[in-house]
């Protein structure tokens, strides 16, 4: 089995305390954090990028009131694609 390891810098500080509270099984942490980047990384780019267009063309995210019952939702008109993209955004980045 390959060991691999790597050196924090000056810099790193917020790792490094990240890391030091960590009581156990720092490695398993890393291991669990490389695969999320592997797996989620180019779609956090993608969704950042998409942010990034939607702030340049000056549409800003609102938080819409909830109805209080499921029938005012029904008997409301649709919402536009545009607010379910802004409010779908919203959801994945309070994650």
């Amino acid at each position: 089995m390959k060991v691999y390891s790597f050196r924090t810098n000056k810099e790193d500080k917020d790792i490094e305390e990240l890391l030091e509270s960590l009581k156990e099984d720092r490695s398993q942490y890393i291991k669990n954090a490389l695969r999320f980047y592997r797996d989620f990384g180019a779609k956090i780019e993608k969704i950042e990028a998409i942010l990034e267009k939607l702030e340049q063309s000056g549409i800003q995210a609102q938080k819409l009131p909830q109805p209080s019952k499921p029938e005012l939702a029904a008997e409301s008109e649709p919402p536009n694609d545009e607010k379910i993209l802004l409010e779908s955004l919203e959801d994945i980045l309070s994650l």
